[in-house]
């Protein structure tokens, strides 16, 4: 007994570990009947072949840049670099999920050592490395075989890394090779520097060791407006444009609105904070509900149902050194997403928030540290539990409950 109460938090890991690897493996099982992208290992494929195209018979056709009848992709290159060589070696249907896994898998080893880098011990940071992969939008980002969805998952751990460079060992230039590697897959994450830049002004930073995390940033930049301009004769465009979906619903009723506008504020905020799931009604009319009772709603969740352990910031908040810097961060690659019309369908919570949960994550962190309280233990719990019950919901199976449709 002794044993166990002296490594309760350690047993809490473990078994919550293997439940949700069991759990990983069902929910990829169910949603690999619905949706199995492979965009990405076809340019990679096509990359090692020294062409930026996609064959215009093998394409599949979601997330597609259809360009004077040449096909292209309108995200970063690094994915399919990444991918490039095992498709040489294993053909070009070359499982591309993998980045997410991997990229899940790298999350939480760097979550990990940011923990202890906060002075949390190894249980704990443990337990917040399985927070961030398996209660935040980060797992269904990763194991939902989307194009879309891995190059997003792919982005988290470069800003980590640079994040935790910064915390342990503040090499610049580093620093902003991570960073560089991450705007290479969405070039949102550009907004990452604002948190360098706000260390900068608060003099932690010189304007030698600033100007060094610069250097990388701007060569990507360079070499993205060279990968725009050689496929659609413009620097600046990435082709999302000419995306082939733009012109089907819902996308094309957000539209409406703008591309960018204030008017998809209000919607974006409702998905982010507020959106609940949705009710299982059993058929026959009236509203009586049916187990599982729940089933998640495509257009996102509110945070606090996918990672209630966010709860903690609204009524434990501290403020550390590094608080502004990363608040600040935070609200700066959220701006695009709350201005961006597509809202997001088909997702387990609000995906987008992945642009800045690495700064939210610090916010926690501070808040949090140095030792989890039990209250943070239970929502670590409650939200990977939830989480692999109800994201096969997407397609109405719960297969932890053995039900799949």
């Amino acid at each position: 007994m002794k044993f166990i109460i002296k490594n309760s938090r350690l047993i809490i890991f473990l078994g919550l570990l293997i439940f949700s690897v069991i759990s990983s493996v069902l929910i990829m099982s169910v949603a690999n009947r619905h949706v199995y992208d492979y965009h990405l290992s076809l340019l990679a494929y096509q990359f090692s072949r020294l062409h930026l195209a996609i064959p215009p018979l093998d394409v599949p056709y979601g997330d597609v840049v259809n360009f004077h009848s040449t096909f292209y992709l309108y995200f970063g290159p690094l994915a399919s670099i990444i991918l490039a060589p095992f498709t040489v070696i294993f053909g070009k249907y070359f499982p591309q999920v993998l980045l997410g896994i991997g990229s899940m898998i790298a999350s939480f080893f760097i979550v990990y050592s940011i923990s202890k880098a906060y002075k949390f011990k190894k249980e704990d940071s443990l337990l917040l490395g399985l927070f961030f992969v398996f209660s935040t939008v980060l797992f269904g980002v990763g194991i939902i075989n989307i194009s879309a969805y891995q190059v997003q998952a792919l982005g988290v751990p470069f800003v980590l890394l640079a994040i935790r460079e910064y915390l342990l060992k503040k090499r610049p230039l580093l620093i902003g090779i991570f960073i560089a590697l991450a705007i290479l897959t969405r070039v949102t994450l550009l907004l990452s520097v604002v948190f360098f830049f706000i260390e900068f002004l608060y003099k932690r930073i010189s304007l030698k060791n600033f100007v060094l995390i610069m250097i990388p940033i701007v060569i990507s930049g360079m070499i993205l407006a060279g990968y725009n301009y050689r496929r659609f004769h413009s620097f600046t465009e990435t082709g999302y444009a000419y995306n082939q979906t733009l012109n089907t619903f819902p996308m094309s009723s957000n539209l409406k609105a703008g591309f960018f506008s204030v008017a998809h504020v209000p919607a974006n905020l409702y998905s982010f904070l507020i959106m609940p799931p949705d009710p299982v009604v059993r058929g026959g009319g009236g509203f009586v509900l049916d187990f599982p009772y729940l089933k998640a709603n495509p257009w996102g969740m509110a945070i606090w149902f996918t990672s209630p352990l966010f709860l903690l910031l609204l009524f434990k908040f501290k403020k550390d050194k590094f608080s502004v810097s990363a608040a600040l961060a935070a609200f700066a690659l959220a701006i695009p997403s709350f201005i961006y019309f597509g809202v997001g369908f088909s997702q387990y919570g609000y995906r987008y928030a992945l642009d800045f949960l690495p700064f939210l994550f610090m916010l926690l962190l501070s808040s949090l540290s140095p030792k989890l309280s039990k209250t943070a233990v239970t929502l670590i719990a409650i939200g990977v539990i939830f989480n692999c019950l109800y994201m096969a919901s997407l397609w109405n199976s719960y297969p932890i409950f053995g039900i799949f449709r």
